[in-house]
């Protein structure tokens, strides 16, 4: 029996090679396209087909599958056998197990005082905050840009699986447009948009910290909040992130608002470790290039 995706492209008429296929079915899976309407699922692999830079994001996204668990190190790795299982019985499984995380999160703040159990509802009922994506695009990261790209496609099911809503702010000096996808669902527009979207000139951090503390008060986002910075790792104002105005900023979003940051740079020669000493994490692309 013919797969729904199988069936689309032969409806399309479209002369796919069997690697391209599988690059489809990963796509497919990790945006969660069979959510969409038949339509917008024959617009997609048309755009696929069609858009050479989706295509090699979708092979790069492949190969990085590993790296990106080791990022998202609040969900448990996949045991061998199961990153073997279909999509469905994979997602069923990081569903228990993001389940089982908060069940155990909650278990240990219950406290007991004689016979009564105090239980902090407000974190049963908290959901999980937003994944922010801080995507340096400049002139010095176009020959990363679809590497980069690449590295983020995974994220969108970690979004889905945790009903997070996923942002990606891309930047140079300023901010001139943000996507956001509500709890990880795919807009078209706007992923469209994501993919193709280039910048020129040089990068400036200061800016797009801010835009993300704006987007946590406009908000009102009191959940964690993970923070992920894309970059070359020089921004021409990376003096300013010692200073003491940001470092009152990033202590805040820290405590009020729990924000999590990591910074993925593109070579660790670059990379100034005192300038992004608010980074709890960092990673370096150095032999995903090579």
């Amino acid at each position: 029996m013919k797969n729904p995706i199988q069936s689309l492209i032969e409806k399309l008429n479209l002369d796919m090679t069997e690697e391209q296929c599988n690059y489809l079915h990963f796509l497919y899976e990790n945006l969660h396209l069979e959510e969409l309407n038949d339509r917008e699922q024959r617009y997609f692999i048309d755009y696929f087909f069609k858009s050479e830079p989706l295509r090699n994001m979708a092979a790069f996204a492949l190969e990085l599958a590993d790296i990106m668990h080791e990022i998202r190190e609040n969900i448990p790795p996949i045991e061998k056998a199961e990153r073997l299982a279909d999509g469905r019985e994979q997602r069923l499984y990081y569903e228990h197990k993001w389940s089982e995380l908060r069940r155990q999160k909650l278990k240990q703040q219950t406290l007991k005082s004689g016979n009564v159990f105090y239980v902090p509802f407000h974190e049963y009922k908290q959901e999980p905050g937003p994944l922010i994506i801080c995507l340096e695009q400049t002139t010095g990261m176009a020959v990363y840009s679809e590497l980069c790209k690449s590295m983020i496609l995974p994220l969108f099911m970690n979004a889905h699986r945790e009903s997070r809503d996923l942002y990606i702010v891309p930047y140079d000096q300023q901010i001139h447009v943000h996507y956001r996808f509500e709890n990880g669902h795919l807009n078209l527009a706007d992923f469209k948009s994501f993919i193709e979207y280039k910048a020129k000139g040089e990068a400036a951090i200061l800016p797009v910290l801010q835009f993300v503390k704006a987007l946590l008060q406009e908000n009102q986002l009191v959940a964690e909040a993970e923070v992920i910075i894309f970059t070359e790792g020089t921004p021409i104002d990376g003096k300013h992130l010692v200073g003491k105005q940001t470092k009152i900023m990033l202590e805040e979003m820290k405590q009020k608002y729990h924000a999590e940051f990591s910074v993925i740079a593109m070579q660790e020669h670059n990379f100034n470790k005192q300038q992004f000493w608010f980074a709890s994490k960092a990673f370096f692309a150095d032999d995903a290039i090579q």
